[in-house]
């Protein structure tokens, strides 16, 4: 698969109508800023001037000595020349044999040698002459500006980090001398302007193929034999944008070191595999989702002015993917300065070997965000006017030395011309202006990106708006009017976003299908070189699975945006794979055994077929049959297909294949009678089941129903159902009739169904317009009282009862009933502008208020007061009375006068003789539901919400309400004191009576013995109500004894079955009252007086066969007692 994997893929570029138009429109608008932008930059080279790099000259300077020239420094308008010379048998080392003084004349760019008065000093003649005397090995290295200073820098070891220096301060035209013990200024600066991170264990995503995530927008790993980079935090795959070997295989993720930097789009790599000795250094770009390798990065790495992207020692890279990297073959460079122009427009970066003494120079411009071609040299220097020497060694020591000298715009002040000083550009300012230059030039440069830079087109629209935000002078004329194209770029870059991401999709749909087909391939070539085929149903099944694989290939071309040369590939892997399979199928035909599986697979089909007792069995033995007969077709489909030398093999085979199908046409015949058969039988059973599942969904269905779309709805979903049905049964005949029978069923129970909801609807619609109605009346009413319009106002804004019948509107218009719901807005603004206009005739009419009225200069009273018919106490009578007038009617009616008690009494809850909170505890007492807290705050605050709905019996919150907690709290704990007292005492005698003398023995015992069960109970469940039954039988019988007996009210049944019930279920002693007891002894104690007690038992006993006329006896012989 080599030849598939680096297949090579195109870059295909988007398309579509829509898209094809917004890329024309970009580029039209992207041409027109870079011409805009090129007037731009001619027009400020006029205002500002410009200086361009170009060699104006080159020149020979001449030493005393042969020696090899190692550095060069400019101090005004003179420049040192250092140098190392070999002095032979001379001892002492002079000045004059390490540096010369050169003038430089800028007019004819000529060198004439000076004497070295610039160095003239004692104390550096003596550290010079100490520093060759003490050290043997001492040679020339550099010079190096730091600040404003110089230091000559000596290599006095083997190693160019073993160095001495001497220190100058640097002046515009001559050097002084600070010292020799300055060494460890001397040094250079940052070799990375960025921090590495080092990654920890947080960052491990564990997996098949596990990784590191770095932000999570890079994954990065060296197991499984390679180091690969990733873009997708997937850890099933292994693959990835980029990939090279390791040394050890065997390793895991925690044994590799990894750092990174995150530098905007780009994020800067240093890994190093388990146990390699150097690290690998990786740029990648998260835009372009790629990765390059740049070891130079080990030394040093700079970032670019207003992070355009990094610069190295044989490179650069920039935030938008453009590199370049420069074959010079120098290594260990090491990063010394940055020199900018004074125009803010072009940067060198200086860089230097300190083995070989080599500089390698690189011009940056800002605006065309380019290098410029390396300047390599042994030594350079910079004069004020912004020309550039240097020079190459070489390899021999000589006397003579070339020079070349360049014009460069790294001049120490900025070139301005006076003439257009008044200019708008001028007053801009050149930084500004190339600045925003750069930014243009970057634009453009991501318009001609390819589709597959990510968010291309959101970082346009960011980055245009950036622009148009920062640069106030960006829409001026003078400055170009870059605005005009950029707003345009950016407008255009908006409307893309959306088809980008759409044709972004459709395109990664097409990659994955290619994939998974390449995928599947590689699996299928896998297991058919890996298994041998040792069958021909073998045979069979891997040219089936080629044959479907090829298909699916062919049909991957229809796709859009399908890489065509790669699909290609794969397609003649497939033919290949094919026609070698095919041939090698053959071969195994012409045996005799060959097709003796399939002869056995007819036996089989044969055994099935007679075991088939069911329709599903048949579907899955035809299934069965269908296969064998697409691979006895695919046989003879290869063999026709293939040139085979003897023609009679040919005709053999196909003879045998076609016998084998015949009896494979015999089985599909007996099948088909035998499906038919068992389909006859099954269906019936299948259909009957269908239907009640049908009837089921009508039942539901017609619940669901709330509305008469909702009817619909769910009928056309029931209409499917049994189309689906009479499609499925079409062959049976016998179930069509049933079928049109239930279809006009369902449909008349919808019908129904939905005319009961138009009816509901119409009925609730016309309740909403009484309440509309009725709302409407009131707030009409309510308007009359208003004296100012901004009241009419303020009350339709705020007010509820408007607001209930804008409500109404609401409901009316979702019941679909929109022409009573117009009436009633109609309506509701006539009643508002009635009322303004009502209120303005009012004002204008009436004076003094609303009993006034004025005619001219005539005043008339005016009765206001609505005419109404009321009934009025009067002189201790009761009259009948017109409001508003002096007519009076007293009413002589005898039932009237029965109700004279209350024609004094204002309210429900209160008279003369009961007091409001009295009425409101017993009511409260009356319903018998207490509180849980029965204390007096508990107690008030219930019967705060109890008296809430009583609005008539004039209860007032805080008074009525503390009083009737402390008459209800008495209530209760007497209530519980006196236990079953609480029942009356006619009710107590009747059960009492009832029980011991009425109730037959039998019904008595049982009774009792149920009644002891129920109080065991009671004890453990006070509060439980499942007795309900036994107490309503107490007083059945209790009330058909009052009814024959007499003696005592029928009303008094249900209290006293009650009582009865439990007195009886905790014991067989009756509860008797304090004052029942002293009646009974006075009573006793009075017969004993009167020497009456044995004739008063004697007339009780003769009456024991008739207990109720005993009971009557003695109530007749208390009363007469109680009344003396």
């Amino acid at each position: 698969m080599a030849d598939v994997k680096n297949a090579p893929a195109p870059k295909t570029e988007l398309e579509g109508s829509t898209y094809q138009i917004i890329q024309k429109r970009l580029k039209k608008q992207a041409a027109l800023l870079q011409e805009q932008l090129n007037q731009l930059n001619e027009s400020r080279k006029q205002v500002f001037g410009a200086v361009e790099t170009r060699l104006v000259g080159t020149n020979r300077i001449t030493t005393a000595n042969n020696c090899i020239p190692k550095d060069m420094v400019s101090v005004g308008k003179q420049f040192l020349f250092g140098y190392n010379v070999h002095i032979g048998l001379r001892s002492e080392i002079r000045l004059e044999d390490v540096f010369s003084l050169y003038r430089f004349e800028a007019e004819d760019h000529s060198f004439h040698q000076q004497e070295l008065s610039l160095l003239a000093d004692k104390q550096f003649e003596e550290d010079f002459k100490n520093l060759y005397k003490y050290y043997k090995h001492t040679v020339f290295a550099k010079f190096a500006l730091v600040g404003p200073h110089l230091f000559m820098v000596f290599q006095v070891g083997k190693g160019p980090g073993d160095v001495k220096t001497f220190k100058w301060a640097l002046q515009e035209h001559s050097l002084s001398y600070l010292g020799n013990r300055f060494d460890h200024e001397y040094k250079f600066p940052d070799q990375h302007e960025f921090v590495w991170k080092r990654t920890n264990r947080d960052m491990h995503r564990r997996g098949k193929h596990p990784h590191i995530s770095i932000l999570d927008r890079v994954f990065v790993e060296t197991v499984g034999g390679d180091l690969t980079i990733k873009v997708e935090d997937n850890t099933d795959s292994g693959q990835g944008i980029y990939a090279e070997e390791v040394t050890h295989k065997e390793q895991t993720l925690d044994d590799a070191e990894v750092a990174y930097a995150d530098l905007g789009n780009l994020i800067v790599l240093r890994i190093r595999p388990y146990q390699e000795k150097t690290y690998r250094y990786f740029i990648f770009n998260e835009k372009m989702q790629e990765a390059l390798r740049v070891d130079s990065l080990e030394h040093a790495c700079v970032l670019l002015p207003d992070e355009q992207g990094l610069i190295f020692a044989n490179g650069y890279y920039l935030q938008t993917g453009e590199y370049k990297i420069f074959d010079h073959a120098i290594q260990d460079l090491q990063f010394e300065r940055r020199i900018s122009s004074p125009n803010g427009e072009d940067f060198l970066y200086v860089f230097y070997n300190p083995h070989t003494g080599l500089y390698v120079l690189l011009q940056y411009n800002l605006v065309n965000q380019q290098v410029a071609t390396p300047i390599l040299c042994h030594g350079f220097s910079l004069f004020s006017n912004g020309e550039l020497c240097y020079f190459r060694a070489e390899d021999q020591p000589g006397r003579h030395h070339t020079l070349q000298i360049w014009q460069t715009p790294y001049t120490r002040t900025e070139i301005r011309t006076q003439e257009h000083t008044d200019s708008y550009l001028f007053k801009i300012g050149n930084k500004d202006i190339v600045r925003a230059m750069a930014e243009c030039n970057e634009l453009l440069t991501l318009i001609h990106k390819g589709d597959t830079y990510t968010n291309l087109y959101i970082d346009l629209v960011q980055h245009t708006q950036s622009m148009l935000d920062s640069y106030y002078w960006i829409k001026h004329p003078e400055a170009g009017a870059l605005g005009e194209p950029l707003q345009a770029i950016g407008q255009i870059a908006a409307a893309a976003i959306d088809e980008f991401e759409k044709v972004r999709r459709i395109r990664q749909h097409t990659e994955e299908a290619i994939q998974a087909a390449t995928d599947r391939l590689e699996q299928l070539l896998h297991q058919i070189k890996r298994h041998k085929a040792k069958s021909i149903e073998q045979y069979v099944h891997h040219l089936a699975e080629l044959r479907l694989l090829r298909g699916e290939i062919i049909g991957l071309k229809e796709l859009r945006y399908a890489n065509t040369e790669k699909i290609e590939l794969l397609e003649q892997q497939v033919a290949g794979q094919t026609q070698k399979l095919s041939a090698d199928c053959i071969q195994f035909l012409l045996k005799d055994t060959a097709l003796a599986p399939y002869r056995e697979q007819l036996l089989q089909h044969e055994a099935a077929i007679a075991k088939v007792e069911k329709v599903a069995q048949a579907r899955e033995a035809a299934k069965a049959i269908d296969q064998t007969a697409g691979e006895l077709e695919l046989l003879i489909e290869v063999v026709s297909n293939l040139k085979i030398e003897d023609a009679t093999e040919t005709t053999r085979i196909i003879e045998q294949i076609s016998d084998i199908y015949a009896g494979v046409n015999q089985l599909r015949a007996r099948l088909k009678t035998r499906r038919k058969a068992l389909l006859s039988q099954e269906a019936t059973a299948e259909f009957q089941a269908q239907l009640k599942l049908l009837e089921q969904a009508v039942v539901n269905y017609l619940e669901l129903c709330d509305s008469p779309p909702k009817c619909d709805e769910y009928l056309t979903k029931l209409m499917v159902q049994l189309e689906e049905l009479e499609g499925k049964f079409t062959e049976f005949d016998e179930f069509a009739d049933q079928l049109a029978q239930k279809r006009e069923e369902i449909y008349q129970a919808f019908e129904s169904r939905k005319l009961s909801l138009t009816e509901a609807r119409n009925k609730r619609a016309n309740n909403l317009l009484k309440a509309a109605e009725r709302i409407l009346k009131g707030i009409q009413n309510r308007l009359a009282a208003y004296e100012e319009v901004k009241q009419i106002h303020a009350y339709f804004a705020s007010d509820l009862m408007v607001e209930k019948v804008r409500d109404i509107i609401a409901q009316l218009q979702a019941l679909e009933d929109s022409v009573k719901a117009g009436d009633i807005q109609a309506r509701l603004k006539s009643v508002k502008e009635d009322a303004i206009r009502q209120l303005k005739d009012k004002n204008e009419l009436f004076v003094a208020g609303n009993n006034l009225i004025q005619f001219g200069r005539h005043h008339f009273s005016v009765n206001i007061q609505p005419l109404d018919l009321t009934l009025l106490p009067r002189e201790g009578q009761m009259y009948v009375h017109l409001s508003g007038t002096n007519f009076f009617e007293q009413i002589d009616q005898p039932e009237l006068e029965k109700t004279r008690a209350v024609w004094e009494q204002s309210l429900l809850s209160e008279n003369q003789q009961v007091y409001r909170a009295e009425y409101l505890a017993w009511q409260m007492f009356q319903t018998g539901q207490f509180p849980q807290d029965t204390t007096l705050p508990g107690l008030q605050q219930s019967l705060r919400k109890f008296m809430v709905t009583r609005y008539q019996e004039g209860y007032t919150k805080g008074i009525h309400d503390a009083d009737a907690a402390r008459i209800l709290h008495e209530l209760i704990q007497l209530h519980a004191r006196i236990d079953l007292l609480r029942y009356a005492p006619r009710a107590r005698a009747c059960a009492s009576l009832y029980w011991h003398s009425l109730m037959g023995a039998d019904e008595k015992q049982l009774m009792s013995s149920r009644l002891k069960g129920v109080g065991i109970i009671l004890e453990l469940f006070p509060d439980t109500r499942e007795f309900g039954d036994l107490v309503t039988d107490l007083q059945e019988h209790i009330r058909m004894f009052t009814a024959r007996s007499h003696l005592f009210e029928e009303g008094l049944a249900l209290e006293a079955g009650e009582y009865l019930f439990f007195e009886l279920s905790r014991g067989q002693h009756f509860i008797i009252s304090l004052e029942a007891a002293e009646l009974y002894q006075s009573f006793q104690a009075f017969l004993k007086k009167q020497k009456i007690k044995s004739k008063f038992d004697q007339s009780i006993a003769q009456l024991a066969h008739a207990p109720e006329e005993r009971f009557d006896l003695i109530r007749s012989w208390l009363s007469a007692f109680t009344a003396q």
